[in-house]
């Protein structure tokens, strides 16, 4: 080991370079998409809508960190509320309509109670093809809510229901949980720094 890489506490390339070599042209390559979102979610804030998330696993620890990022960390003197709910977050009502309805069925129920037009419904999943984000997705979609899914590799069965997609391509689940985490975070220092930006503006 030479005295620069002991004062740097780095060693040759590995599976760190590896990594950083992979993440970055990924999250390059979704730029788009992210602003895109971005505009989605502008236009709730400034419409006085309301952002549902919903996602499974990790990707439900991700809707309700994002709901409360959305929430909170937006706020800024110029800004007025982005309204966000995670129907992730209500345990009592998760188990409730799962086991009297089907856990299929876990978010759908919420929504119909809830939504009002010009809602958005936000999924998260890496596959694509939860059943009960799909089941969600498909009751907006008929309920003419716009849905925008954050998703990997192919983006399964939500990238045809989705008016709005941010695809972080990759197979590999982990990069893209990553992936979602960076952008959230993006998305809501823009949104609490930038509000009323024309870029945000989503198109179709």
């Amino acid at each position: 080991m030479t005295q620069d890489s002991i004062a740097t506490g780095r060693t040759a390339r590995g599976p760190w370079d590896e990594y950083l070599d992979t993440a970055g042209p990924l999250l390059q390559a979704m730029g788009d998409q992210v602003h895109r979102l971005i505009g989605e979610l502008d236009e709730v804030r400034r419409d006085g809508a309301t952002v549902y998330l919903a996602g499974n696993g990790g990707s439900a620890s991700a809707a309700s960190h994002l709901a409360q990022d959305l929430l909170k960390g937006t706020t800024a003197e110029q800004n007025p509320p982005l309204r966000a709910i995670a129907l992730t977050d209500n345990l009592s009502m998760l188990t409730a309509y799962a086991n009297d309805c089907g856990y299929e069925r876990v978010f759908v129920e919420p929504l119909r109670l809830m939504a009002r037009p010009g809602d958005r419904l936000l999924v998260i999943s890496c596959s694509g093809t939860s059943p009960n984000v799909v089941a969600a997705a498909r009751w907006a979609k008929e309920a003419g809510l716009r849905v925008i899914a954050v998703t990997a590799g192919t983006g399964g069965i939500l990238r045809d229901l989705a008016d709005a997609e941010v695809n972080a391509p990759t197979k590999d689940v982990g990069m893209a949980e990553a992936m979602h985490s960076m952008i959230f975070h993006f998305v809501t220092q823009y949104l609490r720094d930038n509000s009323g930006n024309p870029r945000h503006s989503h198109q179709g």
